[in-house]
């Protein structure tokens, strides 16, 4: 339709182009509308999509850790019951070690035991004061072991160090060091002196007698050292054969198997679940979800044929208008509310066509 046709059109001219802006304007909603339900379809494909994986590992990882845990279970009773027998064993071992203990060295602590009644009888018969029989005593007037040096050390500390300086900064009214020197030399004359009233009233007098139970407690010394190799022997033999720990150690045995063997049908069971069990669950709980989705996708196949379909349209009348309508009436003119316009206008008799009814628009409407 050339420029003169238009412009010189009247009212159905414009009938007919405001037909097609309305048509023009339905398909575009429509198609507006198939775009909102296909993207709205794809979220509810994807939310669908998401919740059967949740689903799914939800349900593996619930039902695999059944089975772990039902396994797991019999295998702690087990750890429980060889720790119980174990304990037993322990206290077992070690009664009958303390027993092979008291077995082995029987013999010197009676030896002892005899030594000791020897040296108190000979003591008492030779009317040897009490305290000359411990070993304090003896550390001091006759030592022989390194013990004996250790309380002659703690001695010479207490007598020379903690005594005086206690009595010094404890005790005076105030430190001077000529008080200091005083304490040292009354220290050393009082224990001093106790030390050699002691030698003289014991040493002396019974010398013979104390060298005689010196020997006896140099015996005892002697056994208590054999007493504690023969202890330390029997701590580091290895050979358990000789406590009756036998029935123990099958028990244990036998309870190791059986972990052993819950740990193979545990490893076994979880292979079958992750090979065979994990698939068949995923696929019931798939099938829930791939009837929605798929009747999802398929209405999306349909819209997606209409919006195409629509599309088409939209262009074609896209095309139209703007070929045969927008360059005589101008883009600015062309919709529905102005084309009416300007049908009211011709109709008011204010024009007689579209030319004039567009120039009495410019000019009294704009």
């Amino acid at each position: 339709m050339d420029e003169g046709n238009v412009l010189a059109g009247g009212v159905d001219k414009l009938y007919e182009i405001q037909e097609a802006l309305l048509e023009l304007a339905g398909y575009r909603e429509n198609y507006a509308k198939l775009e909102a339900d296909e993207e709205n379809n794809s979220k509810i494909i994807k939310s669908l999509e998401k919740e059967a994986a949740d689903e799914v590992a939800s349900t593996v990882r619930k039902r695999r850790n059944e089975i772990e845990s039902t396994y797991d279970k019999q295998l702690d009773k087990i750890k429980s019951d060889i720790k119980k027998i174990r304990s037993k064993r322990d206290k077992r071992k070690h009664k009958k070690v303390s027993e092979r203990m008291d077995a082995e060295t029987f013999a010197l602590r009676e030896e002892n035991h005899r030594l000791k009644l020897e040296a108190k009888a000979m003591a008492k018969q030779n009317h040897v004061p009490f305290y000359c029989n411990t070993k304090l005593y003896y550390a001091l007037y006759y030592p022989g072991f390194f013990s004996d040096i250790v309380i002659i050390f703690f001695a010479l500390l207490i007598t020379l160090l903690i005594i005086p300086c206690g009595i010094y900064f404890y005790a005076l009214p105030e430190e001077k060091i000529p008080y200091l020197v005083i304490l040292y030399i009354a220290t050393v004359l009082i224990f001093g002196g106790l030390y050699l009233l002691i030698w003289n009233r014991t040493k002396e007098k019974h010398g013979g007698t104390l060298k005689e139970i010196r020997k006896l407690r140099h015996e005892i010394a002697g056994n208590n050292k054999k007493i504690k190799s023969i202890k330390k022997g029997i701590k580091k033999d290895k050979d358990e054969s000789v406590y009756g720990l036998e029935d123990f150690d099958d028990d244990i045995k036998r309870l190791d198997n059986e972990a052993a063997e819950i740990i193979r049908r545990k490893t076994e069971a979880l292979l079958t679940f992750d090979n065979t069990t994990a698939q068949i669950l995923t696929s019931e709980i798939r099938k829930k979800y791939d009837e929605k989705i798929a009747a999802l996708e398929a209405e999306n196949k349909e819209i997606a044929a209409k919006s195409e379909q629509t599309d088409k349209m939209v262009k074609a009348l896209t095309l139209k208008i703007a070929g045969e309508y927008e360059p005589f009436i101008g883009k600015d003119l062309m919709t529905p509310d102005k084309i009416e316009s300007l049908i009211n206008i011709i109709k008011a008799g204010n024009a007689s066509n579209i030319s004039e009814a567009i120039q009495f628009f410019r000019q009294n409407m704009m």
